[in-house]
């Protein structure tokens, strides 16, 4: 094996120390000279006709600058619009013109140099609607009967969604004017058959409602265009400066070359921050001829936000007497929202990619409703779908006297075998999750303590994976003066891959990572970079970084072989110079050769090392978790006691960070499982639009959790490595419900798993 001087090592986080004191500049501590500040009138209708908005009041209110509605606003349009169609990207309807299509939609901003004018001018604005039907069930959405929750819509955009999993599986789209926007099919052998070949099946229909990423920082953009340069800067708070760029372009019709996004330090993300503000700042913007910054409040964020969408999954599954599955037939119904997009191929892929299903039928809808649109939240899609496969396993199971662990241990996909798609696996280390949890200390001690003060205790396990994301990359490492190295990429930091980044850069250079930093530049001076979401940054932007050291390391020795008179072969790297190999004494400093390459009259080029990629194999990774619970049977209440979550991370260039990722995403699905559900009334308005209603676990719900790290190396990631964001939260609300099923004998089909719902499933509470 390798020896390593800075990867596979524990490294803090690089930018902590200006975050722990309050030096990091976030997106609203930008401040620009005649900037005006922006709040959005939204609709309180969930579908409605606009017959007349009327903003005399709010215009005359001291202190406004403009009231905007989407009269004012310049045409936004993409080339490939089909005509006539309303548009099925969220950007495109700035402002609602006509129609409103869920509630919290923006119909009219207010411009004032001061925030509460602005938000006081709100108010005075006079917005006559026409009630239309609405749709706000998924189900019923998709009856012939039911009424459309907006227009046709155009041609699909699902390049946000390929950004976080770029999969090789068409959909189709409706080819009927109807609420199920899209579809797609994945099949194999004989259902059927394989239903008759079983000794046990199981039928069910699993449920998971919409749920908030809950990030701690809200959307948040400052735009300032310049009429005479046709120049658009945007400061956002942003998982991908490179693709909003590209969207605010393709909207404006403004050059790539024109329009410049600075992606500011995140508060956090989860996949729900990409693009939302940004067309609408730029907007307003180019109206007012004046910087403007859009923030949106916490209930703003948390009722027109880009939350996961709700999902049903119906689904059927055979297995024999001898553990060996035989047939998986399901239909997956996702509501992407007013405007489609849900991740439905990859809930397909994932429904039927954990195990070896002989015969399997898996059809995915994208069904559109009356309520805020759908965004990628950690592993999009596959945590609903999760819920009922490893729901199934487990009762499968169950019935035939098997033991879970080797029943998955039995089935489990391995190198070679296919995915849904007919794609084979590449190497992942899916089975050696599985193995690591059989030996952890809550499953091996289930059983022996079941009852405890007149509560119910149970172990439950499940597994979960992801498929990664794919996309180009680039990075640029350079010498600095002093010797030490500069690193440049375009890739937005949320999760410390900053720090990783910089330890790659360091294990090539040789050199103690304090010499190297870090720094993401625009997208007007930064190579380009694709968005930090879909567990890729590290396996993209990590592998262009690697090459761009390496090739820096290329150019320090070839300037060093001239100057020591050897030849590179014969010279290595070492802390702060470049020594002949054995002979440390024999050597040229880095501070030498900087100024020898940057000095007047330097004889040598600055060293300055390119690294581009081009990712095309997929590195699916795989967790597999166990949590032991205590269940209280007269009030429902749930504990969870302990929990342990085991994942194939290929190579951990930061252990510490990768134990913080699962962590954090295990406390995620926890939370999935037990609280977070986003509630709408008859009229599809959200019941609890704050932190307060909307409960997502505190440190007093989240148990200690221990993080096994596995390496099972990927074929092109930076030493192995693969992404770890995504796979450790899909397992979660699979995981509390099979421990709760142990506990109590009783399946809850629905997440959140509420004491209500409990009680419901014991008999204990009437529908």
């Amino acid at each position: 094996m390798a020896e390593y001087l800075q990867v596979g090592r524990p490294a803090p986080r690089v930018e902590g120390p200006a975050k722990v004191t309050g030096q990091t500049v976030y997106a609203d501590d930008i401040q620009l000279s005649h900037m005006l500040h922006a709040k959005v009138l939204r609709s309180p209708l969930a579908h409605a006709r606009i017959k007349r908005i009327d903003t005399s009041r709010a215009q005359a209110l001291e202190g406004v600058e403009a009231v905007v509605t989407a009269a004012d606003l310049p045409p936004v349009a993409r080339e490939d619009e089909s005509p006539g169609a309303m548009p099925s990207n969220r950007a495109e309807i700035l402002l609602a013109a006509d129609e409103v299509v869920f509630a919290g939609q923006p119909v009219a901003a207010v411009l004032a140099s001061d925030p509460s004018v602005a938000e006081e001018a709100l108010d005075l604005i006079e917005v006559e609607y026409e009630e239309l039907p609405a749709v706000l069930d998924p189900l019923e959405a998709m009856k012939e009967d039911a009424p459309p929750a907006r227009g046709p819509v155009s041609d699909i955009d699902r390049s946000e969604t390929q950004a976080h999993a770029a999969v090789d599986v068409e959909e189709e789209r409706a080819q009927t004017a109807s609420n199920v926007a899209s579809q797609m099919r994945l099949t194999r052998g004989d259902v059927e058959q394989g239903f008759a070949e079983a000794d046990v099946v199981v039928e069910r229909t699993w449920r998971t409602p919409m749920v908030h990423q809950a990030y701690i920082e809200p959307h948040i953009s400052l735009a300032d265009y310049h009429p005479a340069t046709g120049t658009l800067t945007v400061w956002t708070g942003t998982q991908g400066q490179f693709f909003v760029r590209d969207e605010l372009s393709k909207l404006f019709r403004i050059p790539e070359t024109k329009v410049r996004v600075v992606g500011t330090e995140l508060g956090g993300g989860f996949g729900g921050k990409v693009l939302l503000t940004q067309p609408l700042a730029a907007a307003l913007a180019i109206v007012a001829k004046r910087p403007v910054k859009l923030v949106m409040s916490r209930s703003e964020d948390l009722t027109a936000g880009n939350p996961a969408p709700s999902c049903v999954v119906q689904l059927k599954t055979g297995m024999k007497r001898d553990g060996a599955l035989t047939a998986l037939q399901g239909r997956i119904i996702y509501e992407s929202g007013a405007f489609p997009g849900s991740p439905i191929v990859i809930g397909a892929l994932l429904l039927g990619g954990y195990y070896r299903f002989p015969h399997l039928d898996i059809q995915a809808l994208d069904v559109m409703t009356n309520k805020v649109p759908q965004g990628a939240y950690r592993a999009p899609g596959v945590p609903q779908v999760t819920f009922a496969i490893e729901n199934h396993m487990d009762m499968m199971a169950r019935e035939l006297g098997l033991d879970p662990l080797e029943v998955r241990l039995q089935n489990a996909v391995q190198e070679g075998d296919p995915m849904a798609n007919e794609r084979p696996y590449p190497r992942i280390g899916f089975k050696q999750c599985l193995e690591a949890i059989g030996e952890n200390d809550i499953w091996r001690s289930r059983g022996k303590v079941r009852e405890a003060q007149g509560k119910r205790r149970g172990v439950g396990l499940a597994a979960g994976g992801w498929l990664s994301g794919r996309q180009p990359a680039s990075a640029i490492v350079k010498l600095n003066e002093d010797g030490t190295f500069g690193v440049v990429t375009g890739s937005n930091d949320i999760t410390g891959t900053n720090t990783t980044f910089a330890q790659i850069a360091a294990e090539e250079l040789r050199q103690p990572l304090e010499t190297v930093s870090i720094l993401t530049a625009d997208t007007a001076t930064a190579p380009f970079a694709g968005i930090t979401g879909g567990s890729k940054a590290v396996y993209t932007v990590g592998r262009a970084v690697k090459a761009a050291a390496e090739d820096a390391r290329g150019q320090l020795l070839a300037i060093a072989a001239q100057l020591l008179e050897v030849s590179p072969d014969d010279l290595e790297l070492a802390c702060g110079q470049v020594q002949v190999k054995g002979t440390p004494d024999w050597s040229v400093p880095l501070k030498g050769i900087a100024r020898a390459s940057t000095d007047f009259g330097g004889r040598y080029p600055p060293v300055v090392g390119r690294g581009t990629i081009s990712a095309h194999k997929h590195h699916p990774g795989f967790s597999v978790q166990v949590a032991e619970v205590e269940v209280d049977p007269e009030t429902g209440k749930v504990t969870v006691l302990r929990w342990a979550t085991a994942q194939d991370v290929g190579f951990a260039i930061n252990p510490l960070s990768i134990a913080g990722q699962m962590e954090g995403a295990t406390a995620q699905g926890l939370g999935m499982g037990l609280f977070e559900e986003m509630l709408f009334d008859d009229q599809g308005r959200l019941l609890n639009p704050s932190l307060l209603d909307c409960h997502i676990p505190t440190a007093a719900d989240v148990p200690p959790i221990e993080t096994i790290i596995l390496e099972v190396p990927s074929e092109e990631g930076p030493y192995g490595a693969r992404g770890v964001g995504e796979p450790p939260v899909v397992a979660g609300s699979a995981v509390i419900a099979n421990a709760i099923y142990d506990a109590l004998g009783a399946r809850v089909s629905e997440v959140p798993i509420t004491p209500e719902r409990i009680l419901r499933a014991l008999g204990k509470v009437r529908e």
